[in-house]
């Protein structure tokens, strides 16, 4: 073989390496995703129409520009990276172009629109277009010092004069409108288009959707003078950020506390909403600033660099139906949240939906936290009725955490404990008679108790007669013995179980163990049948027939009385006929 084909062999060969080496490798599944799941580098500029995904074992690094042209994602694996460095770019086809307004109306901080007037000869006449589906009604826009204009319908015109320098459109709506999805200028040289968000812009933000997430579990680096454009970014993992651009790509989601965010010497611009960056209570956000050379720029002033929020935040109660309140001061004003513990004790404390803004890093560098106090307003039970004299249970007052749960069972609650219950052993123990019984109970807990118990028949489960529900007040600390009678009936061994009446309000209040109680046993006694008891019939029927016959005798006088009184007047009715016949005759 000549040299030349040797040559010619070797560059082939080389130039196929250098293919397989810069150009995506596909998986072998169905869904033709890309797998990369060793070190692999991206140097050539491509599109890509498919998901990419780095696994654990997986590094990505791309110095080239790589454009998404389908709806697709890029998942990083924990343990995976992808880095983008020596001027990188990841850009989506499909992206958010539309602006909203941020809803100030006052002249420094109003949503503006620049037109490049100046590149233009003569008068121009720009034409707003709305966003599909919304209307400019009811919305106003401003031409540098002339009174305001309300604009209407799906599109509006107006005429700006010539002139030398680029002219600011300022816009007022109701909330976030109105929503403009391009600016047409119209000139003698012929129209011009534009989409909303390729015109300078301050104080706007971006509407619609973005084709291209990147969801990071794992680690992303922008580094380099490398960029993000019109990207979905959700975070769990790392993303460091040296010297890098987030273009409309905002706002970045930290869906962890684990998660970590870096970002220093680089720029953000375009977001969907009020802020850069949305993160967890305790997620890491390390923000350049100033005074380390580190600072990063924004766009805009009303666009804050970043949220903190808190999800389904809960407060954990023992019972149900407990109301607090919390109050203080929070990053948007004060603070004030009413609420009751649920069937499960549990309430949520979110201020709007399903997440509260516990703090936030505002545009101009400064940093304003959550300061909050939970007030129990009502937590009674049982136990701690208004009759009682005993406070609400749970803490007079407690700090609101960030905490996901912060578990109140056991603030300021009694924890009832048994010590002993002891019968009274004589030298007879017998039926009939009022044993005496010893109840030692203990309140371990941190709140009064006024409570009651039951005995019943250890051996039968019966009711016991104690004389009806005891009563027993036991303050925070304090140990109590309570005595009272027992009397059985029955001839045998027995003893007692007593139980504390669980306050109905507690959660799962057959099975809680919340506020202690529980129960008890005795030891057992022998219980001797009283021969006392026993009595003679006899003179009890002595008596009943005594009665009985004193009662014949009475009724027996009384009717010879009547039959006596009966003939006297028999007799004188036969008489009295007699002379009435002899005067007929």
């Amino acid at each position: 073989m000549s040299n030349v084909i040797k040559v010619k062999t070797g560059l082939v060969s080389l130039l196929l390496i250098l293919i397989y080496a810069t150009t995506p490798t596909l998986a072998d599944d169905n869904q033709g995703s890309i797998i990369v799941d060793e070190i692999v580098e991206w140097t050539t500029d491509q599109d890509i129409g498919q998901n990419v995904h780095i696994t654990s074992g997986g590094k990505l690094t791309i110095s080239s520009s790589v454009t998404f042209t389908s709806t697709s994602t890029i998942t990083i694996d924990e343990g995976g990276e992808l880095i983008l460095s020596d001027a990188a770019e990841i850009k989506s086809e499909k992206r958010a172009t539309s602006l909203k307004t941020l809803g100030a109306i006052d002249e420094v901080n109003r949503s503006k629109i620049i037109i490049p007037t100046s590149i233009y000869s003569g008068d121009i006449n720009v034409v707003i277009n709305a966003e599909v589906g919304t209307s400019l009604d009811g919305s106003k826009v401003y031409l540098e010092n002339m009174e305001p204009t309300e604009m209407n319908g799906m599109n509006f015109s107006l005429i700006i004069p010539e002139s030398e320098e680029d002219t600011t459109l300022g816009f007022t709506g109701y909330g976030q409108f109105p929503i403009i999805k391009t600016i047409v200028i119209e000139t003698d040289m012929g129209d011009i288009e534009y989409k909303a968000n390729e015109l300078p812009y301050q104080n706007m933000l971006l509407h619609g959707e973005n084709g291209l997430t990147i969801d990071c579990a794992g680690k992303l680096e922008i580094i380099e003078n490398s960029s993000i454009l019109g990207v979905n970014v959700i975070s769990s993992g790392e993303i460091t950020i040296k010297e890098g651009s987030i273009k409309d790509s905002s706002p970045m989601i930290l869906t962890s506390n684990d998660a970590s965010f870096i970002i220093q010497n680089s720029e953000f611009s375009g977001s969907k909403e009020d802020h850069y960056v949305q993160a967890q209570p305790f997620t890491n956000i390390d923000w350049g600033d100033v005074e380390n050379n580190t600072q990063v720029s924004i766009k805009g002033d009303l666009i804050d660099r970043w949220e903190r929020i808190i999800s389904n935040q809960e407060i954990i109660f023992d019972s149900v139906g407990v109301q607090f309140s919390i109050t203080g001061n929070g990053p948007q004003g004060l603070l004030e949240i009413n609420g009751y513990s649920g069937t499960d004790g549990k309430a949520l404390v979110n201020d709007i939906g399903d997440y509260r803004i516990i703090e936030i890093g505002w545009a101009n560098g400064e940093i304003t936290t959550e300061d909050g106090i939970i007030s129990i307003i009502n937590y009674r039970t049982a136990w701690n009725t208004e009759s009682s004299g005993i406070d609400n249970y749970g803490p007079n007052d407690i700090e609101l955490t960030w905490d996901k749960e912060i578990d109140l069972r056991s603030s300021n609650v009694p924890d009832i404990e048994w010590v002993s219950l002891t019968i009274n052993e004589g030298e007879e123990v017998q039926t009939g008679t009022s044993q005496q019984v010893s109840a030692v109970l203990a309140n371990r807990g941190s709140a009064s108790a006024n409570l009651y118990f039951d005995c019943d028949i250890s051996e039968t489960e019966m009711a016991a007669d104690i004389g009806g529900y005891q009563n027993v007040k036991i303050d925070a600390g304090e140990e109590i013995e309570v005595f009272f009678g027992w009397r059985n009936s029955e001839a045998g061994s027995f003893g007692l179980t007593c139980e504390v009446l669980t306050p109905t309000q507690l959660v799962e209040y057959e099975s809680s163990q919340a506020f202690g109680g529980g129960s008890i046993s005795s030891q057992t006694v022998i219980w001797e049948e009283n021969q006392d008891e026993s009595f003679n019939m006899i003179p009890i029927l002595i008596v009943v027939f005594i009665l009985m016959i004193t009662g014949g005798v009475y009724l027996v006088n009384n009717l010879s009385k009547n039959a006596e009184k009966t003939a006297e007047i028999l007799e004188k009715y036969n008489i009295s006929a007699e002379e009435d016949e002899e005067e007929e005759y």
